[in-house]
């Protein structure tokens, strides 16, 4: 069994590396202004395996680091980050066996309610909401989805099966 303080530090590493992903390579595979977000493909990763306040931690230290980049967007990443991790975290491995089929729509849905937050917390209201939601999110959440498929589906390939 591995050390709890193991498991925070490698979920704390994939975190930094998902950022830095976000932050570099996602530059060359955007399409125009359309970009996959690698950070919640990562806390939708540790959510579910780990449990809600697993994931509430993880979402508030994600939407934190990604606060400080967008300071006019203060609190509202760490906010949305938080209710995500920390709702996905009800969908644990240990609570729900999930398909690779059911973790995307969990991250499909993720990416909705994550935006959909982010956008209220920035104060979008009325047509500028749906728009952002329909012109923004939507695209984008397709691109993730694909992404995350490609990762998901690579990592299960490693993980052990049981017997």
């Amino acid at each position: 069994m591995r050390s709890p303080w193991k498991s925070i530090a490698a979920e704390g590493a994939l975190l930094i590396g998902a950022l830095l992903l976000q932050q570099t390579l996602v530059r060359w595979i955007a399409l125009g202004s359309i970009r996959p977000d690698i950070p919640l493909i990562a806390l939708t990763a540790i959510a579910l395996r780990r449990g809600p306040v697993a994931g509430l931690y993880a979402g508030m230290a994600l939407g934190l680091i990604q606060d400080v980049y967008a300071i006019d967007t203060l609190g509202a990443n760490a906010l949305a980050s938080c209710l995500v991790g920390y709702g996905l975290g009800f969908f644990e491995d240990k609570v729900v066996k999930s398909m690779p089929a059911t973790r995307l729509l969990l991250l499909g849905i993720a990416l909705l309610v994550h935006d959909g937050v982010f956008y209220l917390a920035m104060g979008f209201r009325g047509g500028f909401f749906w728009s952002a939601l329909i012109r923004e999110t939507v695209p984008s959440a397709v691109y993730t989805l694909l992404v995350g498929a490609a990762i998901f589906y690579f990592f299960a390939r490693f993980r052990p099966t049981e017997t």
